[in-house]
């Protein structure tokens, strides 16, 4: 009788060699192992070779003595024998096991008196020395003695990281099921105990499917490595356990593993147990994969189970209801994917082409950085340089080193000519990685329009030229790895949703989207640009369909439980074929991932939201980056805002300014509350607090509770709503003030045209805008007219008259007056903001003011401040504000200094004595400060030397004035 390959148990690849036989044997066949063995641990054959000479001169039974002695004791292993008290690197207890192993090897081929001898010596030792590693060792030698192995399981208890070395020589023992669930159930941490795979490959042999009683007792203390090994048994136990343990995301991998490798087991199993999501979205896939192997296993089905599998039988199809389109409507990439033929279409090298001259060099490393690009100087570029300044350039395209791509970005799109000159000869040559390199810039910067290529080819012939055009056409198709990745389960064609061409009236075959399947699995995020089979995919099909067949991959690959390394090609889809619907899906899951363990996800689904998002996109990274109530995620995504804006030619002030969130109250200011049968209005207070207006125009400060007469389901929406816009109507105000606070001291400016919109314009950001002091600027910075910005949206100067902006002829700007520049005014804008009750987001107006004493500004170090003393926790605070906390200084580990950057790439050090390290602020509580004086900065931000200080002078006004303020804050002065 046949035996059903899926009844088979067939033990993983990775424990296949150097199972430990432990059946008698011949002494020769122990030779044979052990001297191919002891090859590769030059340590172990040493200790081979001791308990070798013991065997050799007294006899296994006395080998065994001298084992369980030194299994009893904790004594150090030294040279070719054993010796108390003496030193060695490492300890006995990580030797052990290669002496136990000898000695099995030893034991068991000795001859039947010698045998009988060591095994009744073995019988005494556990007597004698009722040590558990000792008790252990001797069961391992008695394997017709199961007994002892039970007795000692009984006895085992993980108190100690010596007892892993026990529990190891216990799994090596066993011989029963019994024995092995009991020992798993025991066991602590099978992390550790998996120190050796032979011992775990030869308990597996040993006890066959029946390991899946051990694996259950391990779930609870060592769950990965259970979850690990438990897809790989042929047991309905086994199975049965991986459906129960569903819900987190490992046990969802480890039951696709255990579908594919027992499909149509696992296919009865899940549809027998009790219906429940994850248990559906398995049975799904595992249907979708496979509808005539469901289909064979109706008839072993219940009646309930049959229904559930029929059911999803009758929706699996190509999606949405549209033919299958055929092979002629299709491009050929989809119906003849060039990694199954790799000889067709390979590209014949051409040679000879000229080398053109010399253009770039390298910058200095050391005042430029290591990420600096090569600059245009043909006088002094060399020859020799020019293929691998570019080539590396190339290279840096696709490089996971964040800094290295963006760098080759900007060097293509500011020299794509030259670039492109220089990649020719590597584009156009001999295959291989030079090649590869050279083509995908080639098509990056044909893709971006940075240059014609083509035309470019052509300088050197008219064969150059075709060879470039048909380097363009091959869009990268033939570049795909040795070895296509395999697919897995969750991502069976038949369990996604269809692709349709574009207009809607013919589906993607199943091949064919297996095809594309495969191409997602070999793109990547990290590269400039996916494998140009799915650029072709994104031309033909539709894109509301792709959309939705990559939402139906991610959420496939959620259900897994995100098994794939890093991000995935999974996630990454959504890069490439996502739109407008995927922002609205994606964005809840993205503010909640970090407080799942899913920080990288969060991060890396930022990047999905302004790829494929468009302003709405951005809009929700500019809200995570203000609202999320993770740290690290907030500052990822204001990593990206930034980035954007450096795209656009803005700042990130300015993109910001675009990107303030109204909440909802659009150009009147409010947004409007349904009760069903009452609404209200909601509007905000100078301080941008919310307050509500009832049907009569009653201002109250909060919505009134709800009567019988209102819809309560309305009502509920409605006070969590305007609970909600209470909350991030503070968040906003705060974080909107401290912004503008740093505009006004690092002088930033604004248009007529930006002022405008954001201040005057933007519902909340005006309230927060007519409590400020604004200034008119010329071309030079020079501080021209003053003004605020009344209720009405007109502009009135300090005398309370009308003002208009632009008046004179000059070109003009308009910035946040710091005090130090009103001067005669300050007192008058004073008064004004007494007599009008305004009270300012941050001090302006009443702003402490201080100056340098002309002394102090031909000084190199600000004297008033040196010898002062401050808490620690003081010294961190300022560290820690705005400005503040660049050009720490350490010595022996110690945080001994702060800074502050300035304008002009300079830096402002103040060093202390004598630090403080971060946790042990204890150690150190009180601070001195040495020293306070400017350096100029490089092009990394590397301050210069101490007698390379410049002079105070060098400060601004308002730099100096908000120095001394920050420093005698601190100080307590």
């Amino acid at each position: 009788m046949s035996v059903d390959p899926e009844d088979r148990f067939e033990l993983p690849r990775k424990f296949q060699h150097g199972v430990i036989r432990r059946e008698r044997c011949d002494r020769v066949d122990v030779e044979t192992v052990s001297t191919g063995a002891s090859g590769t641990d030059p340590q172990g054959h040493a200790t081979w070779r001791s308990i070798d000479l013991v065997v050799a001169k007294q006899g296994p039974a006395a080998a065994v003595r001298a084992f369980a002695e030194t299994s009893a004791e904790d004594v150090n292993f030294t040279g070719y024998s054993w010796g108390r008290g003496t030193v060695y690197d490492s300890k006995l207890a990580d030797r052990r096991w290669p002496l136990m192993l000898r000695l099995l090897d030893l034991v068991r081929s000795a001859s039947d008196e010698e045998y009988a001898e060591a095994i009744a010596t073995a019988e005494k030792m556990r007597d004698e020395f009722p040590v558990p590693a000792a008790r252990a060792a001797m069961a391992v030698l008695a394997l017709d003695r199961p007994e002892w192995c039970s007795a000692d399981i009984a006895d085992y208890s993980a108190e100690s990281d010596h007892d892993n070395y026990t529990a190891r020589l216990l799994m090596l023992a066993s011989t029963s099921r019994e024995q092995a669930r009991e020992l798993g159930r025991r066991i602590r941490d099978w992390m550790w105990v998996n120190d050796d795979r032979r011992a775990e490959g030869t308990f597996l042999a040993t006890i066959d499917a029946g390991a899946d009683e051990f694996l259950i007792g391990c779930l609870e203390k060592s769950r990965w490595h259970a979850l690990n090994l438990l897809p790989k048994l042929p047991s309905e136990l086994a199975v049965n356990t991986l459906i129960g343990e569903l819900g987190p995301k490992d046990a969802q991998a480890a039951l696709l593993d255990a579908a594919k490798r027992f499909p149509r087991r696992v296919l009865r199993w899940l549809a027998e147990a009790e219906p429940a999501t994850q248990v559906d979205y398995v049975l799904r896939l595992h249907v979708a994969a496979d509808p005539e192997r469901a289909r064979s296993e109706l008839g072993r089905l219940s009646d309930v189970a049959r229904q559930r599998v029929e059911a999803l039988l009758g929706t699996a199809g190509t999606g949405g209801g549209s033919g299958a389109a055929t092979e002629a409507e299709l491009p050929r990439v989809l119906v003849v994917p060039p990694w199954t033929d790799r000889e067709a279409g390979k590209p014949v090298p051409l040679k000879g082409l000229p080398i053109p001259a010399p253009y770039f060099c390298w910058p200095s490393r050391q005042s430029a950085g290591r990420t600096s690009i090569p600059e245009p100087d043909p006088s002094t570029a060399d020859p020799k340089d020019q293929s691998t300044i570019v080539l590396t350039l190339a290279d840096w395209l696709n490089s996971e080193y964040e800094p290295y791509s963006e760098a080759a970005d900007v060097f293509f799109r500011r020299y794509p000519e030259q670039a492109v000159r220089h990649l020719l000869p590597s584009a156009l040559g001999t295959a291989g990685p030079e090649r590869r390199s050279a083509e995908a810039a080639v098509r990056f910067v044909a893709r971006h329009r940075l240059a014609d290529v083509v035309a470019l080819a052509a300088e050197s012939g008219a064969e150059a030229a075709a060879a470039t055009r048909a380097v363009l056409d091959r869009r990268g198709l033939d570049v795909f790895p040795k070895s296509m990745p395999a697919v897995p389960l969750w991502a069976d064609p038949a369990s996604l949703p269809g692709i349709l061409l574009a207009g809607r009236e013919a589906a993607l075959p199943i091949s064919a989207v297996r095809v594309v399947v495969q191409m997602l699995t070999i793109s990547s995020r990290r590269e400039a640009a996916p494998y140009g089979g799915i650029e072709i995919v994104a031309e033909v099909c539709d894109r509301d369909s792709l959309a939705e067949f990559a939402w139906g991959l991610f959420e496939n690959w959620a259900g897994a439980g995100y098994p794939t390394k890093k991000l995935g090609w999974a996630f990454d889809s959504l890069l490439w074929f996502g739109n407008e619907e995927t922002v609205r899906r994606l964005a809840p899951l993205v503010r909640a991932w970090p407080g799942e363990g899913g920080s990288a996800r969060a991060a890396g689904g930022l990047d999905v939201l302004i790829a494929v998002g468009g302003e709405e996109g951005l809009r929700e990274v500019y809200d995570i980056s203000q609202r999320s109530q993770f740290a690290a995620l907030r500052t990822e995504a204001a990593k990206r805002i930034a980035k954007v804006a450096a795209a656009r030619g803005l700042s990130a002030d300015q993109l910001e300014d675009q990107l303030v969130l109204d909440l909802g109250a659009g150009v009147e200011g409010t947004v409007r509350l349904d009760y069903g049968a009452r609404q209200f209005n909601v509007g905000f207070d100078e301080f941008v607090q919310p307050y509500v207006i009832d049907a009569v125009g009653k201002r109250r400060r909060s919505l009134p509770k709800p009567t019988a007469k209102d819809d309560a389901e309305l009502a509920a929406e409605a006070q969590q709503r305007f609970s909600e816009l209470r909350k991030d109507a503070k968040t906003l105000a705060v974080r909107q003030a401290a912004r503008l606070e740093r505009a006004m001291v690092t002088g930033r400016r604004w248009s007529g045209a930006e002022f405008r919109a954001v201040f005057v314009e933007h519902p909340l950001m005006r309230l927060l805008g007519r409590r400020l002091v604004w200034g008119e600027f010329d071309g030079a910075g020079t501080l021209g007219a003053t003004f605020r910005i009344a209720e009405d949206g007109t502009l009135a100067d300090v005398a309370d008259e009308r003002f208009v902006f632009g008046a004179g002829t000059a070109p003009s700007t308009i910035g946040l007056v710091h005090p130090v520049d009103l001067g005669s005014d300050l007192a008058r804008w004073a008064e004004i903001c007494h007599d009008y009750e305004i009270i300012q987001p941050f001090p302006q107006v009443g702003r402490p003011v201080f100056t340098l004493t002309p002394a102090e500004r031909e000084a190199t170090r600000l004297d008033r401040f040196c010898g002062a003393q401050l808490p620690t926790d003081r010294l961190l605070t300022l560290h820690r504000s705005p400005g503040w906390g660049s050009a720490a200084l350490w010595d022996a580990g110690r945080t001994v200094a702060t800074g502050r950057r300035l304008a002009d790439r300079r830096i402002l050090i103040v060093r202390v004595s004598p630090g403080y390290r971060e946790g042990r602020l204890a150690d150190t509580p009180e601070q001195t400060i040495a020293d306070v004086w400017i350096s100029a900065t490089d092009a990394n931000g590397r301050h210069g030397k101490r007698d390379q200080a410049l002079k105070l002078g060098v400060l601004d006004a308002v730099a100096a004035s908000e120095i001394v303020a920050d420093l005698a804050a601190a100080v307590g002065a």
